[in-house]
């Protein structure tokens, strides 16, 4: 595994003047891409320290990232920190020179600005990646690199351009992969100290146990993280870990599950839901209803992993923990049609889910009429209501009752729409004050999940970043319901979402 080291450089943030943004950006990124930042260095602007700090990540890790120091003020000594770190000094560079004349007039570099700011280490090499035209760029921009190290102004916002321009080239993906646990616990890490350092000595170096107090939400104390390169070893070590835990320590996600019906009755009597509150207890209501009048075996949720069939799904999950208790709570059956084209994300939540919320999962290709007539009479012969999470403003929608018999040519059930009144508003509401995980692709822009060829992210929510990229905001972000479908290029028979 390659690793990397980062050098912050600014008396600005030493003093507490500036807060460092670049730290947070780099870590991650480095992380996703194979790349493991094993240390970083917040340094004054000396070129003493500068040299000493270089020299020595530099004999240490295999990239070494450097960040401020590199205009054009007396205080940025970075170049020549960097080059006395490797015994150098530094001399002009005729074709930074060149490159800053178009923004500093200066074409000659006679200037003491344009001296200092493309005075560079003599054997540095220079790269010219493609960035976003800015202010201060007309398409490219030098970036100095010296051996393993390479140097990256401290403004945020010019570091980020230049390292998604570099991603694919200078920082490319090394192979590694790293695969990823969490364990919940309703416990402090005084309590689980021995059972953690146990599994830690089982199974480190391959697997990184962290573990992380929390004080600031109602679900869980401690969270738990597992990773490692290979999932083989993850998987292990988690089942290890879960096996040497007292019962009552684990919090299905974050408690969300065991106090489902506590949280949503909590929800219910709270002062956020406005006119969203009769309508949330009059599906509750309607769920209540349909498992007293039917078995829990003789009902099938329909289940396609969107935003509005994951709040039914932990709606019913919270009824049932009512019901029947967390100790005697049985399985309930899922059906997922599967459509042509689908989603990877969708699926891989689909079954994530089914697993969260014990659901015995059964997928049918579609079109779903058809299939669903093979499968009643297949598996599904004691099946007589199916739990939808069709809302009004889906298609054919409109006229719909929260319990009525199926239309004519379908199978004969009950269909059972408890969110039928709630808005793309109340769905959100309902997700996010609970904490209830959801499909990804709704962080990336889509409000409104069909297949991936006729769904794209929903154009209301797209916006420029700094960078010049076009980006999404979030479907939760989406003020004016009425345009929850705008990212659907045409309709087709689909599952509630």
């Amino acid at each position: 595994m390659k690793t990397a080291g980062i050098i912050v450089i600014g008396d600005e943030i030493l003093k507490g003047q500036v807060a460092d943004q670049n730290i947070a950006f780099l870590a991650p990124r480095l992380h996703n891409l194979g790349i493991k930042l094993q240390k970083v260095s917040i340094i004054s602007d000396s070129v003493e320290e500068i040299c000493k700090e270089v020299a020595e990540f530099s004999s240490k890790y295999d990239t070494v990232i450097t960040t401020g120091g590199v205009g054009p003020t007396h205080d940025d000594v970075t170049y020549e920190g960097v080059a006395a770190a490797f015994g150098e000094k530094v001399v002009v560079s005729q074709e930074i020179v060149k490159f800053w004349s178009y923004f500093t007039q200066d074409p000659e570099g006679k200037n003491a600005a344009t001296i200092k700011l493309t005075s560079i280490p003599k054997s540095a090499v220079v790269l010219y990646p493609d960035v976003p035209k800015t202010s201060v760029s007309k398409g490219q921009f030098p970036v100095v690199t010296m051996k393993n190290v390479i140097i990256f102004p401290g403004v945020p916002k010019f570091l980020q351009i230049i390292f998604n321009a570099l991603e694919g080239s200078y920082f490319s993906s090394h192979g590694v992969v790293f695969y990823n646990k969490t364990i919940y616990l309703n416990a402090s890490e005084q309590e689980i100290t021995d059972v953690l350092n146990g599994a830690v000595e089982k199974f480190s170096p391959a697997v990184q146990f962290g573990s992380y107090p929390k004080y600031d939400n109602d679900y869980y104390r401690v969270l738990i993280t597992l990773e490692s390169e290979s999932m083989v070893e993850v998987n292990k070590a988690h089942a290890f870990l879960v096996s040497q835990l007292h019962e009552n320590w684990i919090a299905n996600d974050g408690d969300l599950l065991g106090n489902a019906y506590k949280n949503t009755l909590k929800l219910l009597n709270s002062n956020k839901l406005n006119d969203f509150g009769p309508i949330l207890e009059k599906s509750i209501q309607t769920v209540e209803k349909c498992f007293d009048d039917f078995k829990h075996d003789e009902i099938f949720i329909s289940f396609n992993g969107g935003k509005d069939c994951t709040a039914l799904l932990h709606l019913v999950h919270s009824v049932m923990l009512k019901k029947y208790g967390e100790k005697a709570y049985p399985s309930i059956t899922g059906v997922y049609f599967r459509p042509q084209h689908a989603f990877k994300e969708i699926e891989d939540f689909i079954h994530l889910s089914a697993i969260r919320y014990n659901v015995n999962l059964i997928t049918r290709d579609g079109p779903i009429k058809q299939s669903l007539h093979a499968l009643v009479k297949e598996e599904g012969s004691n099946w007589k209501a199916c739990l939808m999470g069709v809302r009004r403003n889906d298609p054919n929608c409109k006229n719909l009752n929260y319990m009525q018999e199926t239309d004519e040519g379908w199978p004969r059930l009950v269909r059972v729409s408890p969110i039928l009144d709630w808005t793309f508003q109340d769905v959100w509401t309902y997700l996010k004050e609970l904490h209830v995980p959801y499909c990804p692709l709704y962080d990336r822009g889509y409000t409104s999940l069909g297949n991936a060829l006729n769904t794209k992210p929903n154009p209301a929510l797209e916006y420029v970043d700094e960078d010049g990229r076009i980006c999404y905001k979030p479907a939760y972000m989406l003020r004016e319901g009425g345009m929850e479908r705008r990212g659907r290029m045409q309709e087709q028979e689909v599952t509630p979402q």
